[in-house]
């Protein structure tokens, strides 16, 4: 069979959500299939992965887009009723050589990871079926934006979830399936295009890349990890919180806590929290998992939160026990969800992470115990075989609803 493949962002290395999720689909599908890959690199540095990521396809085409530039050309947007998504992620030359090999090679299939790159398709093509895949209903993304922000940026996110809700609803109406990795996810996108046929196909994590870690001598160090890209908002908000109202109050308890910020690119206000007692800030790490290995608590104290949290999925495949507020794991399985030590309010985080760190066995044991979890409910291999055959049979009706992990915040709120 052959595929045509777009992704809004090159799914090489696979080292964050996104191009993990990315990657090890692709390289399902080019194990069965023949994979034309149409994907945008947002950094120079990207360029260096072209042929590591050739092997996993056919053909791969990356054309190149300046954030600061794609930021200035979605502005005129503001005007219409166009999502300012999709200028940011537009290239006329990706577009040209879309159109180029859909006029000179049959596909069998049309895979779009990422609704924005829909738009790279003729409005009328019929000419294979469409599998869409959201990853995440970005709409309820940018509507929990418009909440957390004051104006005027409030008053843009707000306008770009109701845009993109209409951009999504018309993708979704076009495509044969259409893939999101929650059931929450998907509950979402069905308010959106009830008619739509909404398959979940969860992430996985790799149990032998983020492999149980003997913490008995690291137990004293009372460390708290973070672990994510520092340049997504919703991460710099996570620990701008953490950091400023929850370890004070866990410090009470454990004097000599520490709050390890891991990841790329933290913007100012990240960068500045090191400067506070127990704080400090990594920028960019080769590999997370030492840092998960020497941590005694993981945090996911999350106020904006959508789809599925890899940060929580590799540290319980570590061993790792994990604190995070209800947001955080409102797109989990009910099993995995309840093995994560939950809380909403600054007293509420704090006292679940002091308790931890002063009963090193509590720690093992919950950490244990969610790693059985994780493994039993995000297999990679079950998740593809669940991809691959939809790519197989597009019009196969969804499977029944999964048990998620409670939300108190409420998903219909948020939308």
């Amino acid at each position: 069979m052959r595929i045509l493949f777009l992704c809004h962002r090159i799914p090489y290395p696979p080292d964050k959500g996104e191009k993990i999720r990315a990657f090890h689909q692709l390289r399902a599908m080019s194990s069965r299939h023949e994979v034309d890959v149409f994907t945008l690199a947002a950094d120079p540095g990207e360029l260096a992965h072209h042929d590591a990521l050739a092997e996993h396809c056919r053909t791969l085409t990356v054309a190149r887009i300046i954030p600061k530039l794609a930021r200035m050309r979605s502005i005129p947007y503001l005007l219409t009723r166009s999502p300012l998504t999709i200028p940011y992620f537009y290239s006329a030359s990706l577009q040209a050589r879309v159109l180029k090999a859909i006029a000179t090679r049959t596909y069998d299939r049309v895979f779009v990871y990422c609704s924005a790159m829909a738009q790279y398709l003729p409005q009328t093509f019929s000419a294979a079926p469409i599998i869409v895949d959201l990853v995440d209903v970005d709409s309820d993304k940018w509507a929990q934006y418009g909440k957390a922000t004051n104006f005027p940026f409030s008053m843009i996110y707000r306008r770009e979830a109701r845009c993109l809700r209409a951009y999504e609803r018309a993708v979704c109406e076009q495509a044969a399936g259409v893939v999101v990795t929650t059931e929450r996810e998907a509950q979402l996108a069905r308010l959106i295009a009830p008619a739509s046929r909404v398959h979940v196909v969860p992430n996985g994590v790799d149990g032998k890349h983020f492999h149980l870690v003997d913490r008995n001598e690291a137990a004293g160090l009372a460390t708290i990890v973070f672990t994510g890209d520092m340049s997504y908002f919703p991460n710099q908000q996570a620990v701008v919180f953490f950091a400023r109202r929850v370890l004070p109050l866990t410090r009470r308890e454990v004097p000599h806590a520490r709050f390890v910020i891991v990841g790329r690119d933290p913007d100012r206000e990240v960068q500045e929290l090191g400067r506070l007692d127990g704080v400090e800030v990594t920028g960019s790490v080769p590999d997370v998992r030492p840092w998960l290995a020497q941590a005694s608590v993981a945090v996911a104290p999350m106020t904006i939160a959508a789809g599925l949290q890899n940060k929580i999925l590799e540290a319980l495949s570590s061993g790792l026990p994990v604190v995070a507020t209800t947001r955080a794991v409102q797109g989990l399985s009910a099993a995995v969800g309840a093995s994560v030590h939950t809380g909403d309010s600054p007293e509420e985080l704090a006292a679940s992470v002091a308790r931890l760190l002063l009963n090193p066995q509590l720690a093992r044991q919950r950490g244990l115990e969610g790693r059985r979890r994780v493994a039993a409910d995000y297999d990679w291999d079950r998740s593809l075989a669940r991809l691959l055959r939809l790519i197989d049979q597009p019009d196969e009706e969804p499977a029944a609803a999964l048990p998620i992990a409670d939300d108190r915040a409420g998903w219909v709120a948020s939308a």
